[in-house]
């Protein structure tokens, strides 16, 4: 049987909009989302959905959010038409897609899910060492 959906992070609140633990810590799609979205520190770097939006404004925060991942981990497992249009319609924001007779049909997945890669865990060391240095040493 084929995966329907990408991992989920384990932090994630139950809903349509999820993460896959796969950030780097850019902090963009924070930045679009704060009130959905867990804040960045130094001992948490991973997002993850701490809230499901519930108006309008929300899901089109949300679905900005997904869009400017650096690295595509931010996803929508739901079936609403307008939310896969606005998010292009793409098996790497979504886990559904809109056929052309208009059906929701399971999109295939982007990639196999993957573990840390080197240049991830690279980046993780480098903003904590940044975030000591401008802030830690005193």
């Amino acid at each position: 049987m084929q995966a329907t959906s990408m991992p989920r992070h384990a932090l994630n609140v139950d809903g349509p909009f999820y993460t896959t633990g796969g950030c780097m810590a850019c902090g963009a799609p924070e930045s679009e989302a704060p009130s959905l979205l867990a804040e960045l520190t130094d001992d948490q770097l991973e997002t993850f959905f701490v809230r499901q939006p519930t108006t309008p404004a929300e899901v089109e925060a949300a679905c900005r959010a997904a869009q400017v991942c650096c690295v595509s981990s931010l996803r929508y497992a739901g079936k609403d038409p307008a939310v896969i249009r606005r998010l292009g319609n793409t098996p790497e924001f979504c886990d559904h897609l809109i056929a052309a007779d208009g059906a929701v049909i399971p999109a295939p997945l982007p990639w196999p899910p993957l573990p840390l890669n080197p240049w991830q865990r690279v980046v993780r060391r480098l903003r904590r060492v940044w975030m000591w240095v401008a802030y830690g040493a005193a």
